[in-house]
């Protein structure tokens, strides 16, 4: 049996108004949010509909209805700026009651990127592999599509150059194979990486230029180099990572953690050209190990000292934090709940105040490592950090060899 308290005039109370209630939501971007509970005789109560604090009105994206027993919010195409808390109050003279719910996007760049989804890669659709005109179009649109077609705009330099440097075990080898499996459309295993941290696997001076499916070279190319290690005397020699970025170290060197490079070595280049340069330094750390890193300190001297080098020579600076499913349960089960994981955001910002760089430039992301088949969310991260780091070093050859800078 149902007790209904009613008012000195018989009427249902505020406290009885709500017969169901509102129930949080969680949807992807360009999905309609749609609230809608029921109530008893709303004939006399008016209706307020607020988010984050602020009453919201109807027009636009927003349609807002009350009939005489149930109201309802509709937000059409949802966009970044509808994520947070809202309610709907429902007021009778001086009195008000309301319920409260929350609105989450699943999109990976809530932070401080733009929104993009990750365009499936390319089907081979009919026999003989042709591609329907959607399909060709989505792939033109897609940060993939853009990557492969891109052109750089300075003859002087044949293709972009990167530097993966960080310590031992923190993925840079797989970053490569990763990267390179996107393009290929299928998982790779190119550079060749260790089965556990511990010394570093990497020995030599590697460079890996990225080719899609049709084995066409991108102009991209990534380089590897042994880890850093904290000790001194072990891991790479800081004064070999600079005289890489300025191209003076050629592919296939091997170093010693003692000794760097002499310029009497045949392996020297002595006289570089653009193209032998590094045109972006990428720090890989792995957001699991930060913190246990952090207390490391000489490990982050050594990199302290080639981060202020490099700002010297204005080279820009982008970290890819790695292993983020490691480092957040949420994420694990998730990888679209990268950038609304509070952990997650807790080790970028670790990485920022160890490194000196910029929240905005660094990138956590996830590497193929156990997969057989791509995913789509993984790509995603990769992506999104490549394309930024192609942005910032064409932007530094623009500078060094345009003579509008």
């Amino acid at each position: 049996m149902t007790v209904v308290e009613v008012d000195e005039g018989g009427r249902l109370s505020l406290g009885e108004m709500f017969t169901s209630q509102l129930q949080d939501k969680r949807v992807k971007l360009k999905e309609n949010i749609v609230f809608h509970c029921t109530a008893n005789n709303l004939e006399d109560v008016n209706v307020v509909w607020v988010k984050d604090g602020q009453a919201l009105c109807h027009g636009g994206r927003i349609s807002i209805w009350k009939g005489l027993t149930e109201v309802s919010l509709t937000i059409e195409g949802a966009k970044g700026e509808d994520e947070g808390d809202y309610s709907v109050r429902l007021v009778k003279g001086p009195h008000s009651i309301s319920r409260s719910v929350k609105v989450t996007l699943l999109v990976l760049y809530e932070y401080t990127r733009v929104a993009t989804f990750y365009v499936e890669r390319e089907g081979r659709l009919k026999e003989g592999g042709i591609k329907s005109k959607e399909k060709e179009e989505e792939e033109e649109d897609s940060i993939k599509g853009r990557l492969e077609k891109h052109k750089l705009k300075n003859p002087q330099v044949e293709h972009l150059n990167f530097l993966l440097h960080g310590p031992v075990g923190s993925g840079k080898s797989s970053i490569v194979n990763s990267i390179q499996s996107i393009f290929k459309n299928r998982v790779e295993v190119g550079a060749l990486v260790a089965t556990h941290a511990g010394k570093s696997f990497t020995k030599a001076y590697n460079a890996y230029q990225i080719k899609n499916s049709d084995n066409k070279a991108l102009p991209y190319v990534f380089s590897d180099i042994m880890g850093l290690e904290s000790e001194e005397m072990k891991g790479s020699h800081p004064d070999d990572i600079i005289s890489i970025l300025k191209g003076h170290v050629r592919t296939g060197t091997r170093f010693h953690s003692s000794d760097p490079l002499p310029e009497s070595d045949l392996h020297y280049n002595k006289d570089p050209k653009p193209s032998d340069m590094i045109h972006c330094l990428i720090s890989v750390l792995p957001a699991d190990k930060i913190t246990l890193m952090g207390e490391k300190n000489n490990l982050f001297k050594k990199m302290g000292d080639i981060r202020k080098r490099a700002t010297g020579m204005d080279i820009p600076q982008m970290i890819f934090m790695t292993h983020v499913d490691s480092a957040c349960p949420l994420v694990k089960g998730d990888l679209q709940r990268v950038y609304s994981s509070k952990n997650i955001k807790k080790k970028m910002q670790e990485c920022s105040n160890l490194t000196g760089i910029p929240m905005n430039c660094i990138f956590p992301v996830k590497n193929y490592y156990e997969e057989i088949k791509l995913d789509g969310n993984i790509d995603s991260l990769l992506l999104d950090a490549l394309e930024s780091v192609v942005n910032h070093a064409e932007s530094y050859v623009d500078r060094l060899y345009n003579p509008r800078y």
